[in-house]
């Protein structure tokens, strides 16, 4: 209930400047009697963990990263020389920006809400690299960022003077994901 207080007191200067509170889509009840546990994950086969991980042994506390140099977030080496954009890349793309969820409780109950997504303009990649995107237009290019997983290709995109993101193909869903510049954190998703 303290928890719930703070949240509110934080929130009331917001809500008095804006005069405007954004309600949730859609709330359900989400405290409901505990299900039956599954048995525990088998743990991983030994072997090299992703870029920066370490793979646990049996023994060991879970997975540890390396520290990462945040000058290597903000300026991810650029790939040389160039190659083509994937084919597959080439069109026009709608992007969206994923819904979030969060938690509230009345005191007794513990509910879940959820605020849906929203589009964040298409992007249309041309065969020779060129692109668009709201009113951008520029050239993609190929970057190899800090959270890169082997196989894959990273591209610089920018929405406008101010938001660059990193896109990544998924060939085998068939659309393109967009990540935070730096952070690496999913930001969109694109589908035809």
């Amino acid at each position: 209930m303290l928890a719930v207080s703070f949240v509110v007191l934080a929130c009331a200067p917001a809500i008095a400047q804006t005069g405007q509170w954004s309600q949730p889509t859609k709330t359900e009840q989400w405290s409901q009697p505990p299900q039956a546990q599954s048995p525990a994950p088998t743990p991983p086969a030994p072997g090299k963990g992703g870029p920066g991980q370490s793979q646990p042994s049996l023994e060991s506390s879970p997975t540890t990263t390396q520290q990462v140099d945040p000058r290597a977030m903000d300026n991810p080496e650029v790939v040389q020389p160039q190659g083509k954009v994937p084919a597959a890349m080439v069109g026009r793309w709608n992007l969206w920006v994923p819904g979030g969820i969060w938690y509230s409780t009345d005191g007794s109950r513990i509910y879940r809400n959820y605020a849906q997504g929203a589009a964040m303009n298409s992007l249309t990649i041309r065969a020779n690299g060129t692109y668009r995107w709201g009113g951008t237009t520029g050239r993609l290019t190929e970057i190899r960022p800090w959270f890169a997983q082997p196989g894959e290709r990273y591209f610089a995109v920018q929405l406008d003077a101010d938001l660059k993101y990193m896109a990544r193909h998924d060939a085998g869903k068939g659309k393109i994901d967009l990540f935070f510049w730096g952070v690496g954190g999913h930001a969109a998703t694109g589908t035809r």
